[in-house]
């Protein structure tokens, strides 16, 4: 950053001596740091430090200006470039720095860095040799597509005037402005103010212009019913699977289900409905069929094959699952040996000895101690023989358990499932014992309802497929109606989305929906409302698009016009007037200062006021001081020609190759 102080220091102490010579004042490294300025941006901020020397320098030529004796205070054209540096400092302290300033800050800063050997930079632009300048540029609309600064360099009035014309064209914001608003006659404007949208909003407007189709315009002022209107796809496939019924019985197809649900009343059909319900529910607790040992299971229950075993193993299983929680808290049981064959009626004897009263003796023991001692003796609860009312509590249930997970064992592998290696696992036998038996029941009853549905009923629910059928079917049916119920519903539902206006107004999406229905096809119903997620984006920015433009059109007519023929505008505004009221980011895209050569160095604030600045030389125009086109020819900003054609009457004469020796620098002070 010590480069764009450099430049800052010299823009704002350089002035003009004798015979137009600049005067240059020597600033030593580091001095402004150690007197920093109240309220300036942090230092070290090159940006920050421009608008600063800019604002000192703006400063300091009001005042010498002002007549001694006169009034007090800059004249009014310093005093709206203090306003300019003021409002900079606003929008760099809510971190929204100008990005036309900012890319001047940058493009001064590498220009020093790339010619700065001296401890003082020059202060008017280096003079090129022919070798070293580029060749000009020709296309302006072309060069500002590229290049945020230009200078435009010989241009005639007719020809700036173009120029600003193919920029709007093209759909650039532009403002021209000059100190002398004599210049500003030669531009003709499309817009006496900047439009009232703000900057966001006309990025907006933008877009969506630019965006628009044939397609989406035509949908302007047609509305869509909002996403809850259109019933979800799941309900139109059922119901135009029931409607299919009718259609279906009139080509002779018979669907007996249907027939026989249709011929039932309504409480008849209601509680048929209840027992499909239950069905579905149940069927659905059972979770997935792949690894699972409760499918299987299920058909011969249907069918009462493994009624008892089944019944016995839930038992078991049951009574075994309690007795393991009603021990989870006792000491660990383990056995030494075999427990004869009646050892759990002696364990239950002394225990409700110990429960009435008694005692374990060591000698005298009595005829109920003396017989289940035996059975003690193999016994170690916590690692000791029984001898108190808990622990033989815990023996007996130890026992009983053992004898429950024997039985569990017999009964899984009698049925084919899986045997509990622990408590979690028999806990998960007994749910899926009660779901499969809860599941047997429900199809069961639905075997016997349907069976019974009427007199003479063909319907059978030979297994549980069927049985799931028939399930899906009674309820499609008890949901949806029956076919001529079905048909009317999806009717209604056509008709409601369909509203007052005629078919062939209504949006794409929205049309094909409505035919669809009426036409009892859900697929088509489907890939409708896939098709209306796009056409309600497409409404919703068509009027979006129609509200700014209606905005625009109340503010300013020509401004609306403009951007609905993709065009930008040219806003003609005094120097003074523009850098008093800066406009906001975004609302300009180029900003055209007509005479460039004659503006103090200053007036570069004026890059605050849109991201891209041209500066207008004259023919005749030389920079003899610090000014806005010496700034941008500082800044090495590619110049653009007007593209004349060759004088006819000229004769080209052919020179010697030979290089003009360079002017001998003049060295600067202290050097």
């Amino acid at each position: 950053m010590a480069e764009i102080r450099r430049v800052v220091r010299h823009l704002h102490t350089a002035g003009t001596g004798r015979d137009g010579e600049p005067e240059e004042e020597l600033v030593a490294e580091g001095a402004d740091d150690a007197h920093p300025r109240a309220g300036a941006p942090p230092e070290g901020d090159g940006l920050g430090d421009l608008v600063e020397r800019l604002a000192e320098r703006a400063a300091d030529e009001a005042e010498s200006a002002t007549p001694a004796g006169g009034p007090s205070g800059p004249p009014p054209a310093d005093a709206a470039t203090l306003a300019a540096a003021e409002q900079v400092r606003v929008r760099m302290q809510a971190g929204a720095a100008p990005a036309g300033l900012r890319r001047l800050a940058e493009a001064l800063a590498g220009a020093e860095a790339a010619t700065v050997t001296d401890a003082v930079a020059p202060v008017v632009p280096r003079q090129r040799t022919a070798s070293e300048s580029p060749a000009p540029l020709t296309d302006v609309v072309a060069a500002v597509r590229t290049e945020s600064f230009l200078v435009l360099e010989g241009h005639r009035p007719t020809e700036i005037a173009a120029a600003v014309d193919g920029l709007a064209r093209a759909g650039l914001r532009v403002a021209v402005t000059a100190a002398d608003l004599a210049r500003l006659d030669a531009v003709a404007p499309t817009v006496d103010r900047l439009p009232a949208l703000t900057g966001p909003e006309q990025r907006e407007l933008r877009l969506l212009l630019a965006t628009a189709t044939p397609a989406r315009r035509d949908q302007a002022g047609r509305e869509i019913p909002p996403p809850p209107a259109f019933p979800p796809v799941d309900e139109i496939r059922a119901l135009c699977a029931n409607a299919a019924g009718a259609a279906r019985a009139r080509t002779g197809v018979p669907d007996l289900l249907r027939d026989v649900l249709t011929t039932l009343d309504e409480p008849r059909l209601a509680a048929v409905a209840s027992v499909a319900r239950a069905v579905r529910a149940a069927l659905d607790a059972l979770g997935p069929r792949e690894d699972s040992w409760v499918w299987p299971l299920l058909p011969d229950l249907v069918h009462s094959r493994h009624r008892p075993v089944f019944d016995a193993l839930r038992s078991a299983s049951a009574a075994a699952l309690t007795l393991a929680d009603r021990s989870r808290d006792l000491p660990l049981v383990t056995l030494v040996g075999a427990l004869p064959p009646h050892a759990h009626e002696l364990l239950v004897d002394f225990r409700e000895y110990l429960d009435s009263g008694g005692r374990a003796r060591r000698r005298f023991r009595n005829g109920v101690q003396r017989e289940v001692q035996p059975v003690l003796d193999l016994i170690r609860v916590g690692g000791q023989v029984p001898a108190d009312a808990r622990s033989v509590h815990a023996a007996v249930l130890h026992v009983e358990l053992a004898g429950r997970l024997t039985a569990v064992d017999e009964g899984c592998r009698a049925l084919g499932i899986p045997t509990p290696n622990d408590v979690g696992d028999l806990r998960a036998l007994v749910t899926g014992l009660d779901l499969v038996d809860e599941a047997a029941r429900a199809v069961g009853q639905l075997r016997h309802d349907v069976l019974f549905l009427h007199p003479t009923s063909p319907i059978a629910v030979p297994d549980l497929a069927a049985a799931e059928r028939v399930a899906a079917g009674i309820l499609e049916v008890a949901e949806h109606g029956s076919a001529p119920e079905a048909a009317a519903r999806l009717d209604a539902i056509a008709d409601g989305l369909a509203g007052d206006a005629p078919l062939a107004e209504l949006v794409e999406g929205h049309r094909a929906a409505v035919e669809a229905l009426r036409a009892r096809d859900d697929h088509a119903y489907e890939a409708a409302l896939a098709a209306l997620a796009p056409a309600r984006r497409a409404a919703a920015d068509q009027a979006r698009c129609d509200e700014l433009l209606a905005r625009l059109r109340a503010e300013d007519p020509e401004a609306a016009r403009a951007y609905a023929d993709g065009r930008g505008f040219v806003w003609s505004v005094p120097l003074e007037s523009l850098l008093s009221r800066l406009p906001a980011d975004d609302v300009l895209d180029a900003v055209v200062v007509l005479d460039a050569a004659e503006l103090s160095v200053e007036r570069l604030l004026v890059a605050a006021a849109a991201p891209r600045l041209l500066a207008v030389a004259d023919a005749h125009s030389a920079d003899t001081g610090p000014t806005v086109l010496g700034a941008l020819q500082r800044a090495e900003a590619p110049v653009v020609a007007p593209p004349r054609p060759p004088d006819p009457g000229g004769r080209v004469v052919r020179l010697p190759t030979a290089r003009r020796p360079e002017a001998p620098r003049r060295e600067q002070a202290g050097a």
